[in-house]
């Protein structure tokens, strides 16, 4: 190894620097400065001064629950990084101490190291939206509903597992002052990009930087938002990799499946750490064991609901055979022949003052509620001027309403406003179709419309026939709108066929 060292630095005087003495890790810690211990008072400032805006202002970015929530998941985490601080120190020299190639304390390296940095950074954090061990530890940071600079305070108590994602830089063989630096550097970057109170910069800034408009974008549940923007500091990489989206319309914050408590931190920080392990106690076997573990979050929600939707087997084991015979039998279940649309009456409807239509899916007994969504004050909500709901027909017909997740890729809406108090209208599963919420000339009420050669269409339910498949790739036979021209008031039919 001493030749070995020997030969790198002879040939390369940047590197072949001498090894650390792990007793003199304290003098390291006075070479590193400590940024984010010399900028506190600044983001305490500009924390208390957006905030005192938002107060006495009109646009409204705090929320008295969310925000204790995030600062004392803040405070937590302020605490716990104090303690790994000294782990990251010792575990950084210690990986330096076995390189050959371990580079001088030079600050111009500073410049490389960053940016080997952020792009390790960009993957950890892609990461951690499609794995669900590693979302786990990055939730927290999503699940404010209100865009402000204490969103940036809500960085998991249990982060420090992402390390593994930057030992790539450590073994590049930087000095670990300019590690930790590069590391103080990129935290204190993205406190900024956390707020509504900046716009959008200089299109060379938004493109190629981290801003708050592109990051308002990554918080975004839109579905052209959804997984877009991981970078930190840089946006090239999502370039690269084509996660890249501009701001367009205002995001829609916070998770799919919203919480209930808002303030607590350790609900906050470890919510999904006990979903994930009930679902594991609940497993079917090994495999399945790991795919609650580590799919994505999308993925495990279609697979427990597809599994929910499924008559439950039998926990005993069985054989290959029966196995096969069990799975041919559920299959066959779905794949029911479609029937004329006289016998396929609706099921009962309460008489919702707000209802616009309903939603049937064979083979589900139950249907989904189409209303209008008024705030406290009575206004229809223009972020979310539809909102569906289940009626529970097993469940002695309560409403239920959809979560998030069933309201962005299933049976959900999305909405766009037209202005003049009108909006698009389109079903999260099948965008190609817009339909147009509307007021009548005649009751001055709101109405879904459908338009078809130039006449508006009033539409009271859809039915979607499904033959065969799953519920991740269901087969499709057609779906049905059911209308009445505005005119003649003759009800009418319109199918589309897959």
């Amino acid at each position: 190894m001493a030749t070995l060292n020997t030969l790198w630095s002879a040939n390369f005087p940047l590197f072949g620097a001498t090894k650390i003495d792990f007793a003199d890790s304290y003098l390291m810690q006075k070479e590193a400065p400590n940024l984010i211990a010399y900028a506190l008072p600044a983001v305490i400032i500009l924390t208390l001064i957006e905030f005192l805006v938002a107060h006495f202002g009109s646009h409204k970015t705090y929320e008295k629950q969310e925000t204790l929530g995030s600062v004392l998941v803040g405070l937590g985490n302020l605490c716990l990084n104090l303690l790994m601080k000294v782990v990251l120190i010792y575990g950084a020299i210690w990986i330096y101490n076995q390189l050959p190639w371990r580079m001088e304390l030079n600050w111009w390296t500073l410049i490389p190291c960053f940016m080997l940095y952020d792009c390790c950074s960009y993957w950890s954090h892609r990461i951690s939206h499609i794995n669900r061990f590693f979302w786990a530890s990055h939730v927290v940071h999503h699940s404010a509903e209100h865009y402000n600079l204490t969103v940036a305070f809500r960085q998991s108590w249990v982060q420090h597992l992402k390390t593994v994602f930057f030992i790539p830089v450590a073994l590049m063989g930087f000095h670990p002052v300019i590690f930790l630096v590069a590391s103080q550097l990129s935290t204190l970057y993205q406190f900024w990009v956390h707020t509504e109170a900046i716009g959008k910069l200089s299109p060379f800034f938004e493109k190629y930087f981290g801003s708050p408009s592109n990051h308002r974008v990554h918080h975004g549940s839109q579905e052209k938002y959804l997984d877009k923007n991981f970078g930190a500091t840089f946006m090239i990489w999502d370039h690269w990799f084509g996660t890249f989206q501009y701001e367009e319309e205002k995001p829609v914050y916070g998770l799919t499946t919203p919480l209930e408590n808002k303030t607590n931190p350790l609900v906050l920080n470890f919510h999904e750490y006990r979903d994930m392990l009930k679902d594991v106690k609940g497993s079917d076997g090994i495999k399945e064991c790991l795919f609650f573990i580590f799919a994505s979050p999308g993925k495990i929600y279609r697979h427990k609901l597809d599994r929910n939707q499924q008559v439950p087997l039998p926990k005993e084991p069985h054989t290959k055979t029966t196995a096969i015979v069990l799975i041919m039998m559920l299959l066959l279940s779905q794949m029911v022949d479609a029937q004329p649309l006289k016998s396929e009456s609706p099921l009962s409807i309460p008489a919702e003052k707000n209802l616009l239509f309903f939603l049937q899916r064979t083979p589900d007994v139950n249907i989904v509620l189409y209303e209008l969504n008024y705030k406290p004050d009575g206004q229809l909500d223009p972020r979310r001027p539809v909102k569906g709901s289940w009626i529970r027909y097993e469940e002695q017909g309560r409403l239920k309403p959809l979560t998030s997740i069933e309201q962005q890729f299933t049976y959900g809406v999305k909405s766009k406003a037209l202005g003049n108090e009108e909006y698009e209208i389109r079903l999260a599963a099948y965008q190609k179709m817009p339909m147009y919420l509307l007021k009548s000339t005649e009751d001055q009420k709101y109405h879904i419309y459908i338009r078809d050669e130039g006449q508006h269409h009033l539409l009271k339910r859809v039915f979607v026939k499904v033959k065969g498949g799953s519920f991740w790739f269901p087969k499709v036979a057609y779906i049905d709108l059911i209308t009445t021209n505005s005119e003649s008031g003759i009800e009418m039919l319109k199918r589309i066929d897959f």
